[in-house]
């Protein structure tokens, strides 16, 4: 799911069992939404178009042809609200 926060970055969440995860929905290697990828049960997000893979936990590579992480940020669950921690200047 891709939602537009204040300032106008996009992110992807992902939600993985009850777990959500918030990563910007940015392809490293091509600047692809990620949001249109697949995630699976094991926290991995591909993205949809050169098939790089990254881990929604941490950002991280798993797949080329990406070489870079993408940027996490932290989430919160709270009385049915999602909450990310968008760091200042981001």
């Amino acid at each position: 799911m891709s939602v537009t926060v204040d300032g106008g970055e996009r992110l992807c969440l992902a939600r993985v069992g009850g777990e959500v995860f918030a990563v910007r929905d940015q392809c490293s290697h091509a600047e692809y939404p990620l949001s249109d990828g697949s995630l699976g049960s094991d926290y991995q997000l591909e993205c949809a178009l050169h098939g790089a893979v990254f881990d929604v936990r941490d950002g991280s590579v798993k797949s080329p042809p990406a070489d870079e992480p993408v940027a996490t940020y932290p989430v919160k669950l709270e009385s049915g609200w999602i909450w990310v921690g968008i760091p200042q200047g981001e």
